[in-house]
């Protein structure tokens, strides 16, 4: 998938955790099993996701404590003209009493077919850091214009403009990037002219982003895909230390800045382990084209 330059982002709020005292950085281990009956309205990626994710949460309950929940989403689909609910799962690990910093090896996962249930069963290794502070609460949404409004949501068309509300209760920095299904990671904030790499935030003040209108500086993005439906993920990263995007390559006038998905991650890690007051949010979003009843 392609990012091109014009946006759409929602507002969702989240508490994760910010933490300034000394923590404790182990290797970790988990397993979860997951189990999909015939009637969940569930695809199958999101299910191996939704596996992976729950057995690092087990990795980390494991190690750390009870303290990790789930934020599910139920939003309304309409296919082929009938309005289905469908459940779209969030980021897991995020209110844990650890952070995920990064698998030391690659997830096991295995697939069966028993009883007219899919079985997943995923084995993970990695690295996570213990949250000693009280949780932050930052406050972001994901958005696209609906009905001459901004409204929020994780579901997009083809092409469709993404914008993203953000605000922190510190002062700090801010930067905002997007996964692909082309193992691609795209950097939407900070904006590809800008030569500091890094976007300072005031505490309390609503920011909305990739909206040219509210900010001249700003890129607009729109969503794109070349299949038709695709899963990406948008990964927002604060801190109230200064940091700099990773080093990434230029894009042209129609595409940010991007590097491959692995580097990205590896910038991240080290980035983290730098930071301890780092909070990283994850949240994914499908991109599905549209029919030929709705272009």
């Amino acid at each position: 998938m392609r990012l091109k330059l014009l946006s759409v982002f929602l507002l969702t709020s989240v508490c994760v955790p910010l933490s300034v005292h000394a923590q404790k950085t182990v290797e970790v281990h988990g397993e979860y099993t997951y189990e999909v009956g015939e009637n969940d309205n569930i695809t199958f990626r999101e299910a191996k996701r939704k596996c992976l994710e729950l057995a690092r949460a087990e990795a980390i309950k494991a190690e750390f404590g009870e303290l990790i929940t789930s934020d599910v989403i139920d939003s309304n689909v309409e296919t082929n003209g009938e309005a289905t609910s469908s459940f779209f799962w969030e980021n897991t690990v995020a209110m844990a009493k650890g952070d995920w910093l990064g698998d030391t090896k690659p997830a096991e996962l295995n697939i069966e077919y028993v009883d007219n249930k899919l079985i997943f069963r995923a084995e993970v290794w990695g690295t996570a850091r213990e949250i000693k502070q009280a949780k932050a609460d930052l406050k972001w949404k994901i958005l696209k214009m609906g009905n001459g409004e901004m409204e929020e949501t994780n579901r997009f068309f083809d092409r469709e403009r993404v914008y993203l509300s953000f605000r922190a209760p510190a002062d700090g920095y801010v930067a905002v990037y997007l996964i692909t299904g082309d193992d691609e990671t795209s950097c939407l904030l900070p904006y590809p002219k800008d030569p500091s790499g890094r976007f300072q935030i005031k505490r309390g003040k609503e920011y909305v982003l990739f909206d040219r209108d509210v900010d001249p500086t700003a890129f607009n993005y729109r969503l794109s895909t070349k299949h038709p439906m695709e899963d990406n993920q948008f990964v927002v990263i604060f801190s109230p230390n200064p940091f700099t995007k990773c080093n990434d390559i230029t894009g042209d006038a129609k595409h940010p800045n991007s590097l491959s998905t692995f580097d990205f991650q590896k910038w991240l890690l080290r980035a983290q382990r730098a930071d301890s007051d780092m909070i990283v949010d994850k949240r994914w979003v499908k991109i599905r084209k549209r029919s030929s009843q709705q272009e």
